[in-house]
């Protein structure tokens, strides 16, 4: 294999789970060009990565004879190999010598996504390496550390990640509830706590901040690209999220997380840590996977802070 696509439209969360096939991809064909092909909002995952050659951005709302301009030109790359997560004709319409298949699994069997997109890797006879499957650069990680000094935070400190805002709202927990449990982590002296999430989420890492008013309370909503993002990640201690982009970097990463979870199965897209923690509660409605709830969105309301609280505590023990 000279020359492999790697083809992967979808959010940023779900792109992230796709990362282990384009680590396969690699392992398996460490001299091959592997290009990508990805959406708007996921594209700066791969711009500094050295796994990859030609990042092509394709935006599905893009007017048709532009798509079809696109097609030729990846057509005019004779790849070897195609390799498509969500199961598209482009594969075959690019005319790549071999590819993924066509046709999806009906049932995933209620397995964890990355596990279902590792299925890409099987079918083609590849393996995939075990290792974290983001690249973080040196200079980000730079970035990150002159940003945690210019607020105070040096190597003896511990950070709690907080990432309040899912994109879905059937999967957002109440603010209330991460107010008290920050108001929780502040009484450990050691703890320094940071609020993550894109531009779009910054109303409610400021309703937040609105009610903590702690030097130990740093909100980096909005702030930090999704490179920096990476880096400061993997700086933290331990991680709190719903089911979010944030979730599944802090997994890929190995950082301890606590997820909150209600309407989506946590078997499917839940953390993958031995330490790791899920909160949910088993109502008969649950998990539901639906974008309306019918009821009174008690499966994300009955998560009570304390128990919450508790799972963190229990994490951030095993820094004692």
């Amino acid at each position: 294999m000279r020359k492999v696509l790697f083809i992967t439209l979808s959010n940023i969360g779900d792109v992230i789970l796709t990362l282990p096939v384009l680590s396969g991809l690699k392992y398996s064909f460490p001299t091959a060009r592997i290009d990508v092909v990805v959406g708007p909002r996921p594209s700066e995952i791969f711009k500094k990565d050295p796994r990859v050659g030609t990042v092509y951005v394709y935006d599905k709302q893009d007017p048709l004879k532009e798509r079809l301009y696109f097609l030729r030109k990846l057509r005019s790359e004779k790849y070897d190999l195609a390799v498509d997560m969500k199961t598209s004709l482009v594969p075959l319409l690019i005319g790549a010598k071999k590819r993924s298949s066509l046709v999806a699994r009906r049932s995933n069997g209620g397995r964890h996504k990355s596990a279902v997109h590792l299925d890409k890797l099987r079918e083609l006879g590849l393996a995939h390496s075990p290792e974290p499957s983001i690249y973080i650069d040196d200079s980000d990680r730079e970035k990150i550390e002159a940003l945690l000094k210019k607020h105070g935070i040096g190597k003896p400190h511990l950070i709690a990640g907080i990432s309040p805002s899912t994109r879905g709202t059937l999967k957002q927990w109440h603010t209330d509830g991460f107010i008290e449990v920050i108001r929780g982590l502040l009484k450990d002296e050691r703890l320094r706590i940071i609020l993550i999430g894109d531009g779009s989420q910054v109303d409610i890492s400021g309703k937040i901040m609105d009610y903590i008013k702690s030097g130990s309370v740093i909100d980096l909503t909005g702030k930090i690209d999704l490179n920096g993002l990476f880096a400061l990640i993997e700086r933290m201690s331990v991680m709190l999220t719903g089911d979010s982009a944030a979730l599944h970097i802090a997994s890929d990463l190995r950082i301890k997380t606590v997820a909150l979870f209600g309407p989506t199965s946590p078997e499917e897209y839940g953390p993958r840590g031995k330490d790791d923690i899920v909160i949910r509660k088993k109502l008969k409605c649950s998990p539901c996977k639906k974008a309306a709830c019918s009821f009174n969105h008690e499966c994300m309301k009955e998560i009570k802070p304390a128990e919450v609280l508790e799972a963190l505590k229990r994490l951030l023990n095993g820094y004692c």
